[in-house]
């Protein structure tokens, strides 16, 4: 991915020099070409080059023959060229194509024309699979890829999440990330419910906020740029330049060498979700967490908040492996039931909840629980 950067248009990997000619197009769109004293649009100025660009980036494909780009250079400008490219029954199939979401069981998806993809150099626009505009990271190789070509990030968890979140509803999202939950489960608890989104990795938060802002999501969410565990204080960071949804807070106590895929570290400020909005919220009615390993940590900072959401569903990534460098695993799982809650297996494939025993939790291969006091039906 680093070296072959997503440009506008359809996907990652796309060759370099087309890469040169499609970055050509989108500037002079941004900035058109005026004539120096009548400051009107200059015409007829198709370069053939931008026209074989226009085809490999919107087409996905090269000029069919030399009459297709003799023909298209008959246009005037730039604009009537992207125009005419994707009104054609050619882009329109191309792109229902790309955008069709797998698995196919999804239940209640919306499936919309989503325009391409356009790069910023520092990020690139896009727009889920439900038409909400998202500003993601362009050399990620995690949530990058799958949100470009499918508009969509593990929809067996968003699935779970639309099950149990109703308008008015107050909810926590940990590891936000890019944004990609934020705005849909913002979407989902509107016109007056509110999501609290916690990220701690910074460059993250640049890219959160513009996506609040161009979703004019700002008076519904109230975005933390910081981490979230069972103390207040300052924290380790580790972030890999290319997994940007993998930031994970180094554990206390470890040596130099702890997870060298990820040699970058940042002193990142930490919260507990009492100390921080335990005074504002009466209860809570939902909590996403996804932040590699720290979830036993934030939940036992949000003990109190915890007991008084007495109908809380919690939707958090289960790692046996990256959990058990922060906790003793087996005494989590005792404080989790002494909460009350009972578990459920979200099945990746079907989204389907299955009950496990609290015993079977240590055992769990990689996955995504839900925790309920009730029966979630």
């Amino acid at each position: 991915m680093r070296g072959d950067r997503v440009i506008p248009g359809l996907g990652p990997r796309q060759p370099t020099h087309a890469r040169a000619r499609a970055m050509s197009i989108f500037s002079r769109l941004r900035r058109p070409r005026v004539a120096p004293r009548t400051k009107r649009l200059v015409t007829g100025a198709l370069r053939r080059e931008e026209v074989i660009a226009g085809i490999e980036l919107l087409l996905g494909r090269a000029p069919a023959s030399e009459f297709e780009i003799e023909e298209t250079l008959r246009l005037p400008n730039i604009q009537q060229l992207v125009e005419y490219l994707i009104r054609s029954a050619e882009f329109r199939k191309r792109y229902k194509l790309m955008s069709q979401i797998e698995p196919a069981w999804a239940k209640g998806r919306v499936e919309v024309e989503r325009p391409a993809s356009i790069f910023l150099g520092d990020r690139v626009f896009c727009w889920t699979h439900r038409g909400q505009p998202l500003y993601v990271v362009p050399q990620d190789v995690d949530l990058t890829p799958r949100i470009l070509a499918n508009g969509a990030w593990e929809l067996h968890v968003e699935q779970v999440m639309l099950r149990f979140v109703r308008p008015g509803d107050t909810v926590i999202d940990l590891g936000a990330n890019v944004g990609y939950y934020t705005i849909i489960l913002c979407a989902a608890v509107s016109p007056k419910g509110i999501v609290y989104a916690f990220e701690a990795h910074p460059d993250l938060v640049r890219l959160l906020k513009a996506t609040i802002h161009v979703n004019g999501f700002g008076p519904l969410i109230e975005l933390h740029g910081c981490a979230v565990s069972d103390q207040p204080g300052t924290l380790t960071l580790a972030l890999s330049p290319d997994h940007y949804g993998s930031g994970n807070v180094v554990p206390g106590g470890s040596n130099a060498g702890y997870d060298e895929g990820y040699p970058i570290r940042l002193q990142v400020p930490a919260v507990t979700l009492d100390q921080t909005l335990g005074e504002r919220i009466r209860a809570v009615d939902l909590m996403h967490l996804d932040i590699e390993g720290s979830e036993p940590l934030a939940l036992r900072g949000a003990q109190a908040l915890i007991e008084r959401s007495p109908g809380i569903k919690i939707i958090t990534e289960w790692s046996v492996a990256m959990m058990g460098a922060h906790v003793d695993l087996g005494e989590y799982v005792a404080w989790l039931d002494g909460l009350g809650f009972r578990f459920w297996l979200i099945d990746r494939e079907t989204a389907q909840l299955s009950p496990v025993e609290r015993t079977g939790l240590v055992h769990l291969p990689h996955c995504d629980l839900l925790l309920s006091r009730t029966d979630p039906g």
